[in-house]
């Protein structure tokens, strides 16, 4: 047992740490930030430092569950190896400036573009890893091990082929002067709290998403674009789908995030980072302010339903009561 983690242990390393290249071109990628270091993560950084989720490594997480909550180096905050120096330059200059305008519908897409692109890459990586698993000499006779690896190389590579279909639409808006704005997006401003999330979310309802419907190719996955960006005197909530690809629960729940009192969108930002998205983060600080029972429920809860991507899911606490 020991000696398989010790093998899993090495593939998850290799297959994250391998250099990537660029989404755009044949270059090597950087490490690409999903919000900027300057003017966005620095507002809620403490000793250059934010918290967010980390994965812990296979020995650890028997005891302590999959994830931890960790402090992390702005310059790594927040990152994945997405684009080379010159696209992730060049690309997102428009909202790389600290006086960027989030009511622009370019800059709206350009957020959007990349929490697009990072959920891309985790899935390419994710699909590199588990065929690691499946060719590994160590694991060819776990057959439960290798059939899980099959079906999670057959899930993200659907996923990846989701992805790529906005991604496609994004880059032709991105690269034309003639912006066809294939995209609606809702800007939300709320009072200011340290924290900052940037995702792409697709809502699996039980229900209507079997298997036979999530492998049909024709059959692309609604996704919803999340941006949460700190300012200096506010929290901004950009929220996207493609005008195409909604249905009622995306626009129901868009409209759920307006008119909330304190409480209520506190509540609503612990179901967010709870039971939809990965990539946010939090100010040291405030992390350290919270309740620790509060805490416990929210790690306890991340560990039991890391792979529930179910639209049912609900949650019984508050983190930032």
């Amino acid at each position: 047992m020991k000696e398989d983690l010790k093998i899993l242990q090495i593939i998850f390393k290799n297959a994250r740490s391998k250099r990537q290249k660029c989404l755009i071109c044949d270059e090597n990628s950087i490490n690409s930030h999903l919000l900027q270091k300057n003017g966005i993560l620095n507002l809620i950084s403490s000793k250059n430092h934010i918290t967010q989720i980390k994965g812990n490594d296979f020995f650890k997480a028997e005891k302590d569950g999959i994830i931890g909550i960790k402090s992390v180096g702005i310059n790594n905050a927040m990152s994945y190896p997405l684009f080379c120096n010159y696209h992730d330059t060049n690309v997102f200059a428009p909202i790389e400036k600290e006086e960027h305008n989030l009511d622009l519908y370019t800059n709206q897409l350009l957020f959007s573009y990349r929490s697009l692109c990072a959920e891309l890459r985790k899935k390419m990586i994710n699909v590199d890893i588990f065929e690691r698993i499946k060719n590994s000499r160590q694991f060819a006779t776990n057959t439960s091990l290798i059939e899980m690896a099959k079906s999670q190389i057959e899930a993200n590579s659907m996923g990846i082929q989701d992805l790529n279909w906005y991604r496609n639409i994004m880059e032709l808006e991105i690269n034309s002067s003639h912006n066809s704005q294939d995209f609606i997006f809702q800007k939300i401003d709320f009072d200011f709290i340290p924290v900052s999330a940037s995702a792409s979310y697709s809502p699996i309802n039980p229900e209507e998403h079997t298997f036979e419907v999530l492998k049909n190719p024709e059959n692309i996955l609604n996704y919803i674009f999340i941006n949460f960006i700190p300012q200096k005197d506010k929290l901004t909530l950009i929220l996207g789908y493609h005008r195409l690809k909604k249905d009622n629960w995306i626009l129901e729940y868009i409209s759920s995030w307006k008119k909330l009192s304190k409480s209520e969108f506190k509540t609503k930002l612990t179901d967010l980072f709870a039971t939809k998205i990965e990539t946010w983060a939090i100010s040291p600080e405030y992390w350290n302010e919270l309740k620790p029972e509060n805490i416990k429920a929210f790690k306890d809860y991340w560990n039991d339903n890391a792979n529930n991507l179910r639209i049912t899911q609900s949650v019984d606490f508050n983190l930032f009561e």
